[in-house]
């Protein structure tokens, strides 16, 4: 009887253990619905600044000039890396050649500006990274 009463008090705090353990990862991964505004899109043109590599997701910085020759930076976040390179998608490919490239992106759902959900990124020698099912993809030559 003692000895069911320990390991059922043990199992408890593994449990427990594992649940602290958890939260914190299983609150980082979030919803793409939860942050961006699926429901519409903007397009934007500039050049890919830099490309953060890094799990869970990819991210993208690309400086877009404004008016007056301002340079607003976009923060674009991308598919999951193994999702990525499952479709053969490199960091190098992403990063260009300095060209200036097309996006199409989700907007950010609480209004923070320069902030998206990559849908498209369009190159100038046709190469097109689709990341919504929608979205148009291949070469167009």
């Amino acid at each position: 009887m003692i000895r069911s009463g320990i390991l059922a008090d043990t199992a408890h705090v593994a449990i427990a253990c594992a649940l602290l353990v958890a939260a914190p990862i299983a609150d980082a991964h979030h919803s793409v619905a939860g942050q961006f505004d699926i429901k519409s899109t903007v397009t934007v043109s500039g050049v890919v600044s830099k490309v953060h590599w890094v799990n869970p997701h990819f991210y993208i910085e690309v400086d877009v000039k404004q008016p007056a020759q301002h340079v607003a930076v976009w923060r674009l976040e991308g598919v999951p890396i193994g999702v990525a390179r499952k479709a053969g998608l490199t960091k190098a490919a992403l990063q260009g050649q300095g060209e200036t490239v097309t996006i199409v992106a989700h907007p950010a759902r609480d209004g923070t500006s320069h902030l998206g959900y990559l849908v498209k990124i369009s190159y100038p020698d046709g190469t097109v990274y689709p990341f919504a099912a929608d979205a148009e993809c291949g070469r167009s030559d």
